[in-house]
């Protein structure tokens, strides 16, 4: 079997990050698999292990793209 490469590595990621938001969203995070979650994206629980330890970890990864800069922050806080 090929190695991945970095690019490859990142995309698999990201749509297992995508896959997690959709799934969540469906079904609620507690009712939501691992298994759930790698059949959204097309791939086995094994690549969702590869790259998050748990169900927590990849929520915090789909919260922390969702985060703005503090500079974006700062600006937003003082348009209001």
């Amino acid at each position: 079997m090929a190695r991945r490469t970095k690019e490859e590595a990142k995309r698999t990621r990201e749509e297992l990050v995508n896959a997690a938001e959709i799934v969540f969203h469906k079904k609620g995070v507690a009712q939501t698999s691992l298994d759930n979650i790698a059949q959204q994206a097309g791939l086995t629980r094994g690549a969702f292990y590869w790259h998050f330890k748990n169900k927590q970890e990849v929520f915090k990864a789909m919260l922390d793209r969702q985060a703005l800069p503090l500079e974006q922050l700062g600006s937003i806080i003082d348009e209001v």
